[in-house]
C-alpha cells in the first residue's frame, strides 16, 4: 500500500465515490486483512500520554520570576530587620 498525500481541502472538494477510490475504502468499510495492514504500516490512532513526574510538577510552580521575587522580598525584608513583613512573606508564602 502506497502512501497517498490526500489534503483536507482536497476531500472537502471531492465526491463520496472519488474519497472511497483515494482512500482504497468502500461503502462497506475495510476488509480485516486491509484493516490489519493499515494497523502495521500506520498504528493505532491515538496520542501517546507523556508522564510527568509529580514531584519535578510540583517543583516546577516553584519557578519562575514570581516565586523568585517573593524570595527576595522575604530577604530583603530581613535584612532589613523588617521582621513581621519577612514573617508574613515566609509564612504566606512557604517552600
Amino acid at each position: 500500500m502506497e502512501q497517498k498525500i490526500f489534503t483536507s481541502e482536497a476531500a472537502k472538494e471531492a465526491s463520496i465515490d472519488e474519497l472511497f477510490q483515494e482512500l482504497s475504502s468502500n461503502e462497506k468499510g475495510l476488509s480485516a486483512s486491509e484493516v490489519e495492514g493499515r494497523l502495521q504500516q500506520y498504528g493505532y490512532n491515538e496520542i501517546a500520554e507523556k508522564k510527568i513526574n509529580p514531584l519535578l510538577k510540583l517543583l516546577s510552580y516553584f519557578w519562575g520570576p514570581i516565586p523568585w521575587m517573593i524570595e527576595v522580598a522575604a530577604i530583603l525584608s530581613a535584612v532589613v530587620h523588617h521582621r513581621e513583613d519577612f514573617w508574613i512573606i515566609r509564612m504566606r508564602f512557604p517552600r
